[in-house]
């Protein structure tokens, strides 16, 4: 089994004492070792990086409700659009349960800065482009029932990665296309999960993933003359060896999703399907959350959480 053999690698190695590693990262605690859910409030520190921005993207909280209301909430108004975007991050993934099973095994939580392989089993080929357990497969049949409640969506969009596209194929099973005049499936690059370092973040061949999930559509996803080549992924190998992308640039990624997809998309609702520390930069670094929602919102992502939120897009000489 895939899990057992990247245990038993590392585990000749349990009895060395962990060095430091020498990467260091921005990120608060809570997401680099993003497996936790305790939840821990993250002084807002983003502010100049929001106000640097173009838009500024108001979010709050959002219960489901009838068309009508919908129709209202969605309009535009004084040139601020407002969509209605229903983020769910992945269930779990095999690198999720190679966590646990490291951590219970150890009696410590991984370092996942750690950039020796013998130490740190997200970095051996195994895992790269990690795919769902079976506990993961059963979180999303558990979401099935929320996501039937979501009678507005009208478009999905998934990470490329395996794990957020069998997420959205698992959850929201309901609203798969019969035909191609149906709601669209579409893959988007730019919401995958943080780059550098962990493989569990690499993609596998686009062309294999393809070929699984035939109804998505890759446009969004390009990936150039070489199938085999993760330019995303490379492009940040290169300007940052052995990195963790931090939650500034994610943020940044984040806003040109929301802003130059999301905000001019014909569709008023639409489902979201990625990953924690992306979520995590988004909520944090980019949305100007209401006060009364932060404690819901800006938290880590559970495993196959959903969250419903309004999102208005707010230029400053329309901000109030």
């Amino acid at each position: 089994m895939l899990l057992s053999s990247v245990i038993t690698t590392s585990a000749a190695f349990f009895s060395s004492s962990p060095r430091r590693s020498a990467v260091t990262s921005n990120l608060p605690k809570i997401l680099r070792n993003s497996q936790l859910s305790t939840v821990v409030k993250v002084v807002d520190e983003y502010d100049e990086l929001k106000k640097s921005r173009k838009f500024r993207i108001h979010a709050r909280l959002h219960v489901p409700s009838s068309g009508s209301e919908r129709n209202n909430i969605d309009s535009s108004t004084d040139g601020v659009i407002t969509k209605i975007v229903h983020f769910q991050r992945h269930a779990q993934g095999t690198h999720n349960e190679i966590y646990q099973q490291w951590t219970a095994k150890t009696g410590k939580q991984l370092d996942l800065n750690e950039t020796d392989p013998t130490k740190n089993p997200l970095l051996l080929p195994n895992v790269i482009d990690a795919p769902l357990t079976p506990k993961g497969r059963d979180q999303c049949m558990e979401q099935q029932t929320v996501a039937r409640a979501l009678e507005g969506v009208e478009l999905i969009v998934m990470s490329p990665l395996i794990r957020c596209l069998q997420t959205a194929h698992i959850t929201f099973e309901d609203n798969l296309p019969k035909k191609k005049s149906e709601m669209k499936w579409i893959a988007h690059e730019g919401i995958r999960e943080e780059l550098g370092l962990l493989l569990c973040n690499k993609r596998r061949p686009l062309s294999e993933t393809q070929k699984l999930f035939p109804i998505v559509d890759f446009t969004y996803a390009p990936y150039g003359t070489d199938d085999q080549y993760d330019t995303m992924w490379e492009n940040h190998a290169t300007k940052h060896t052995n990195t963790r992308e931090s939650i500034e640039d994610m943020s940044h990624r984040c806003y040109d999703f929301l802003v130059h997809f999301v905000r001019q998309r014909h569709e008023k609702e639409i489902a979201v399907v990625a990953h924690s520390a992306l979520f995590y930069a988004m909520t944090n670094a980019l949305l100007d959350v209401n006060s009364n929602d932060r404690s819901q919102l800006t938290p880590m992502f559970g495993q196959a959480e959903i969250r419903s939120v309004e999102l208005s897009f707010v230029e400053p000489n329309n901000a109030q």
